[in-house]
């Protein structure tokens, strides 16, 4: 049996933007004892207080308010004792009666809401229909178990957190075009990221003689320009995996590549640490004979496998070798191939079951670094838009 059920809202606009956490249970549950503790033992700075819709007339169910920014004056406890108070206590009781609670059920629960009001918050209008607005809404997810996993699961990947201003993108909808800034020289790499068309489908990859050169923080100056793209950390680790897959991830690498050539180890706890941080694996198969026996192997699977052929051994035949058969051993894989890409054989990767593809001197090296880029997303059929369908809520 549920004990309780919790509820969020973000509602409003700065700087009287309200943020509602609410958690709702049975007086006889863990809520019911919260909601006494809190009451009987106040933190300084975070007294709570019962909601009102007005003195002497508490809402029901019984509800607790929690200012989660502390009060420091007298101005800011108007704020708190006022307009958020009586819009939390009437948001509440008007849920009763749209039965939104039970109203036969009401005597039983007991409600603890964490009421967020920002400290240059002036207007005690929008604070009221703000508060009012986010805690009804708060309240009706809480009782309908909104979201559930299948939502959270579906939205994960698509959302973005306002404060951090840009969301994650975890390739989920491939094809992707990866930009390999091998050009070691920052002044350049900054005009070609410049020009690099705005599109969720452009990968950037700051490449070995970048990252040697400047060392992995280049990732973090690459971000800085384009918060928004995926950036690899192109570390091809033949050593100490874990440490440094970890240097690359605290430099906010959204990829980091390891060698195939690495002892089976050391290539473990490489994508073993990639996950602890939340970063994506990558296998670079540079001068592998043979990655099919080598993923075999690995009890943990990468999550990008790169065929790759070095740059001075471009001129001789290349396939891209059997990518069914690799994305059959890894289950759920992306397959990048590198090595001599040119437009003219975008779509014969792409039909050989590429994922990714790598390109580095056709655009780096191209005079016109946008025109060049918008040449391959087109022949790839990627439109220069938000890859990510639009985010559905409540």
């Amino acid at each position: 049996m549920i004990d309780f059920f919790v509820g969020e809202a973000l509602i409003g606009e700065e700087p009287e933007v309200a943020h509602i956490d609410l958690i709702i249970g049975k007086k006889d549950s863990s809520v019911g004892i919260a909601f006494a503790n809190s009451l009987a033992q106040p933190r300084i700075g975070h007294t709570p207080i019962l909601g009102v819709i007005r003195p002497n007339l508490p809402t029901k169910p019984s509800t607790l308010i929690v200012p989660k920014v502390t009060i420091r004056n007298l101005e800011d406890a108007e704020k708190i004792f006022g307009p958020a108070q009586s819009a939390v206590a009437k948001a509440i009781a008007d849920a009763v009666e749209e039965g939104i609670i039970p109203k036969e059920q009401v005597e039983e629960f007991v409600i603890i809401v964490s009421v967020f009001i920002h400290p240059r918050g002036k207007d005690y209008q929008r604070i009221y229909r703000y508060n009012y607005a986010a805690t009804k809404l708060a309240l009706r997810r809480a009782m309908e178990n909104f979201p559930n996993i299948d939502k959270v699961l579906e939205e994960k990947d698509k959302a973005i957190h306002g404060v951090i201003g840009f969301r994650i993108n975890n390739l989920k909808k491939p094809p992707y075009l990866e930009v390999a800034l091998d050009v070691p020289d920052w002044r350049r790499v900054e005009g070609i990221i410049r020009a690099l068309p705005r599109s969720d489908a452009i990968i950037i990859e700051a490449g070995t003689p970048l990252i040697k050169r400047y060392g992995v923080e280049v990732v973090q100056k690459i971000h800085q320009l384009r918060p928004e793209s995926v950036v690899i950390a192109d570390l091809k680790t033949l050593d100490t995996g874990n440490l440094e897959a970890r240097i690359a991830g605290d430099a906010t690498a959204d990829i980091i590549s390891f060698s195939g050539l690495a002892p089976i180890n050391t290539m473990e706890k490489f994508m073993e640490e990639c996950k602890k941080i939340g970063a994506l694996s990558l296998m670079d198969t540079i001068n592998v004979p043979n990655p099919v026996e080598i993923l075999k192997k690995l009890r943990i699977k990468p999550d990008i496998v790169e065929l790759h052929r070095a740059i001075d051994v471009e001129h001789e035949e290349y396939a891209w070798g059997n990518i069914k058969e690799i994305k059959e051993i890894c289950g759920n894989v992306l397959i990048a191939v590198a090595g001599g890409i040119r437009v003219s054989n975008v779509k014969n990767a792409l039909k050989a079951g590429a994922d990714i593809i790598v390109v580095g001197r056709a655009i780096t090296a191209a005079k016109d670094v946008t025109g060049a880029t918008r040449a391959f997303l087109q022949e790839m059929g990627v439109e220069e838009v938000d890859q990510f369908r639009v985010m559905t809520d409540f």
